[in-house]
Formats: C-alpha cells, sequence, structure tokens
C-alpha cells in the first residue's frame, strides 16, 4: 500500500513539473498557475499597504511607475498589468511579488544618481517577475514538503527500523540547501534578465554594475555603522543575503553587461540630471511621520509621544513597532500601539484585550508622566521561547501603548526590569521643544558645486548627525574617496 502510495506521490511531481518558463524557456517544476500567482500577488500588495507607508508624493510614485514601464514593456511578460510602488522607508530595499507588484524605498532611491540606474534596480526586479521567481521558489518548498513525505514512506517500506523522522530530517536538510542555493541562482538570473531589458529599454545596461558598486559601498559603511551601535547590519537584500561573495556577482554581471551593450549599440542613455531633478526633495532618513531617532530618544510628531531608551541600545523603528535590543541581544524592549477602548482602564485593557492576568500582585496601577497606565509581569510567547517579561499600557489620546520587555535568558527579568521600567516611566507627550524637533525633516537638495567645495566642508555644515561626510559621499557615488568637480549637480543634505 505505501508503495502505491509513493507512486502516487512520484506521478504527481511529473504532472506538475510541465510549467514553461517565460523568461529563460526552461521547463520548471511549477505548482502554482499563472493565475493564482497574479491573485496571490494582489492579496499580498494590500498586506504591503497595510505595513508600510507609500511614500507621499504623486509626482515621484508617477516617475517611478513610468521608469518601470519602460523596463516591463521590453521583458518577457510585458502584458502584465505592473504596479511599482515608492514606499517611504529610510531602508535599503526593493523587491518584488507575484504578479507584477513591484516595490522601491526612498531609502534606495537615495543611494541612486541617474535614472539609468532606477531602471537598473527595477529591471532587476522585474526579472524577478518574469523568471516567476517567487512561484518557483514555492513550489520548490512543496516539493521539498513532498520529498519529505516520500522519505517517510521510503524510510518505513524499504528500511524496517527507520522511522519517519530519519527520512523527513534527511529530506529537509537536502531541501534547505537546494533552496539557499536557488536563492543565489535566482539573483543572478535577475541581474542577467534585468541587464537585457536595460539595453532593450535604451538604456546603458553598465548601470546595473553601477547600483551592485554603489550598494556594495553601502553595505560597507552599514557594517561599520553596526558595529558603532552594537546591531545586526541591515543590507540590501538582492546583494547580499544569498551571496557569500557579491564580487562573483560583480564578475559575471560585468561580462553579460558588455556582452548586451555591443549588442544594443543604442543602449546609451543614463539620465543623470533628470534623476537628480526629481529626488530634490525628498526625505532622507527618518520621516516625521514615521517618528525619528536621536540617540536614546524617539519622537513621534503626528502621534504625540516621546520616550528614552537604555544607554547603547540601538533603537529599530520598524512599520508596525519600535525595538530596542541590549548589547548582545540579551534583552529587548518593544512598543506598540493599538486603539484605547476609553470604557476600559489600562488594568482591565491588560486584562481584557491581551488576555493578561492582572489580578498578580505583581500588577501595579500608575501615572506615567500625567498619563494613565499599568504594569505587570507576565509570562509571554518570545524567539527565546516563554519567558518572564515586564509588560505595561500607557494610554496617551485615543491610543494605547504597549511597552514588553524580556530577556533572551530564562531567568534574566531580575537583572533587566529596572531598564525596563526607566524605559515605560520615560514616555511623555511631547513638550513644545520636543515638537520642533519631532517635526523637522531632513531632505536631499541639489546644488551646483561651487570652485573648491569638497565633502569635508560640506559635512561640517551638515545636519546629519553621525558620519556626515560618509554619509554625503555614499549619496553621491564618490564612497570612500572622491571629488566633487565644480559646476557638477551634487546632493547635499539640509533640514527644514
Amino acid at each position: 500500500m505505501k508503495i502505491l502510495r509513493l507512486l502516487l506521490l512520484l506521478q504527481l511531481v511529473l504532472i506538475y513539473g510541465c510549467a514553461t518558463n517565460p523568461a529563460t524557456g526552461d521547463s520548471d517544476f511549477m505548482t502554482m498557475s499563472e493565475q493564482e500567482e497574479l491573485e496571490i500577488g494582489k492579496q499580498a500588495h494590500q498586506q504591503i499597504l497595510r505595513q508600510y507607508s507609500v511614500y507621499n508624493d504623486l509626482e515621484m510614485q508617477n516617475y517611478v511607475q513610468y521608469v518601470g514601464n519602460k523596463v516591463a514593456k521590453n521583458s518577457h511578460r510585458p502584458a502584465l498589468d505592473y504596479t511599482f510602488t515608492v514606499l517611504d522607508s529610510p531602508e535599503v530595499n526593493a523587491f518584488a511579488l507575484p504578479g507584477g507588484y513591484i516595490y522601491i524605498s526612498r531609502g534606495l532611491m537615495a543611494y541612486l544618481n541617474t535614472e539609468a540606474e532606477l531602471a537598473a534596480v527595477l529591471g532587476h526586479e522585474v526579472g524577478h517577475v518574469t523568471a516567476r521567481h517567487a512561484a518557483r521558489q514555492q513550489s520548490a518548498s512543496q516539493l521539498t514538503g513532498l520529498g519529505a513525505a516520500i522519505g517517510s514512506i521510503i524510510g518505513e517500506a524499504f528500511i524496517p527500523g527507520i522511522s519517519s523522522v530519519g527520512g523527513q530530517q534527511l529530506v529537509g536538510m537536502a531541501g534547505t540547501a537546494f533552496l539557499r542555493g536557488y536563492g543565489r541562482e535566482h539573483e543572478l538570473e535577475a541581474d542577467r534578465l534585468g541587464a537585457e531589458y536595460l539595453a532593450k529599454s535604451g538604456y546603458n545596461p553598465d548601470a546595473m554594475l553601477d547600483v551592485i558598486g554603489v550598494l556594495k559601498n553601502q553595505e560597507l559603511f552599514e557594517l561599520r555603522l553596526a558595529r558603532e551601535e552594537g546591531r545586526q547590519p541591515r543590507v540590501y537584500h538582492g546583494v547580499f543575503s544569498t551571496h557569500p561573495s557579491s564580487d562573483t556577482r560583480l564578475q559575471e554581471v560585468v561580462g553579460y553587461a558588455h556582452d548586451i551593450k555591443e549588442a544594443a549599440a543604442g543602449s546609451t542613455f543614463i539620465g543623470r540630471t533628470e534623476y537628480l531633478q526629481r529626488v530634490d526633495g525628498m526625505v532622507y532618513g527618518e520621516s516625521t511621520d514615521n517618528g525619528l531617532v536621536k540617540g536614546r530618544d524617539f519622537y513621534h510628531g503626528n502621534m504625540g509621544f516621546s520616550m528614552r531608551f537604555p544607554e547603547r541600545w540601538p533603537i529599530q523603528n520598524l512599520p508596525d513597532r519600535l525595538v530596542a535590543s541590549a548589547p548582545g541581544g540579551l534583552a529587548m524592549v518593544q512598543v506598540m500601539v493599538q486603539p484605547a477602548d476609553p470604557r476600559l482602564s489600562p488594568k482591565d485593557y491588560m486584562n481584557q484585550r491581551m488576555s493578561i492576568d492582572t489580578n498578580s500582585r505583581n500588577g501595579q496601577a500608575m501615572t506615567v508622566n500625567g498619563l494613565p497606565a499599568y504594569t505587570t509581569t507576565a509570562v509571554l510567547d518570545t524567539n527565546s521561547g516563554r519567558r518572564l517579561a515586564r509588560v505595561s499600557v500607557i494610554y496617551l489620546g485615543n491610543m494605547a501603548f504597549i511597552i514588553a520587555g524580556h530577556t533572551r535568558d530564562a531567568n534574566g527579568l531580575n537583572r533587566y526590569d529596572n531598564p525596563f521600567l526607566a524605559t515605560t516611566r520615560s514616555f511623555r507627550p511631547l513638550s513644545n521643544q520636543e515638537r520642533q524637533i519631532a517635526n523637522r525633516t531632513n531632505r536631499i537638495r541639489l546644488v551646483r558645486a561651487r570652485e573648491g567645495e569638497d565633502f569635508d566642508i560640506l559635512a561640517s555644515t551638515s545636519p546629519l548627525d553621525k558620519f556626515p561626510e560618509e554619509q554625503l559621499r555614499l549619496i553621491n557615488a564618490q564612497y570612500p574617496s572622491g571629488d566633487i568637480k565644480s559646476g557638477e549637480l551634487f546632493k547635499v543634505i539640509q533640514s527644514n
């Protein structure tokens, strides 16, 4: 009977593995139809829009859509209805969802200097869509699961005494290695396709190399900054997370881009001035809409609060929460916001909305800088397992702020409870002075270089707090060295 099940599973693999890849012409194992791919992308797009803010600049959105459409219509799936979206995030990122939904952060756009470079980033992501990488990855995951089932059957049918767990572990290990290699292949394939689409769209495909160079430099700076701040580096997924050696990737793309360039002699458009004029005035770094980190302090103008985190705890301003981590990741504080219920006190809110027992003797109602609050200890599920945590709820207007601190070590709360409580007690409504800080935004401004101007002089008058010269060099593609040419347009950062 088990042999029949095995044969049936193998037959399913053969039935599904018949889809022709529109970009490569190869026959790929595929369990997802194109219609299913479109529907999944549509649903995921709505989730992205709920999680991330769209950058509030219609002209910028239209420009990116224009450049993206220009590249996409010269792709292997030109009939697809592509949607290009600029996200209001300082992170350096771009990604694609099934069905033609492509995103680029303003954080990444700050480091680009030509329209061709923008087209290269979008072309890379279009390559993921045309080659159906998301569908192939999902199908490969299903194949791994199918293989685990086959391994289970083989383990019992042919090797008496070997449990199904062994077969599943073996296939799982192979599947993990397979998928990691597949990820690297996807990125390289997207580069090759992107270079091809660039050339066909009239852009210089060397822009793909320029983008990789920019991102490599940004990675080097981010690694340095992360070490200074005692946190994990945040780098662009497309270049680094799946590539142990970016240099290998660079060499491979160089060769292919030059082949494309020779075959398409008319592909020369760069568009430096066009692009720089578009990003003139774009927000740089954190925006007032999402809150600002200044040293140990966080300010949010729209929500009207500020708070202070422990010394040398790097702060991450994520779309759905604030996270501050102790050195070495030994402890963490998270801050989330939910609608308050005026019928409930903070204590009742914690009990009824969060299902936390507030009858513990550790619970305490308190007033935090004039705001009603409640704090207690409770066992929570964390990435480190179930941990005793410090949990607080503070009401501000119609918002309930939830502050939760937990430790990696199961018995670490006693050591970190004072910092957790100090963070909670620092929560306060914005003062007039703090509101001015919270509403101050750094923006990219376009200027023309004067004789004798250099990055050292510009850095001395910059509003940037950390490594101003390095940041100015990075956004102008002059990192770690290079000079400003007199009369040339370049980017500076100014505060409004």
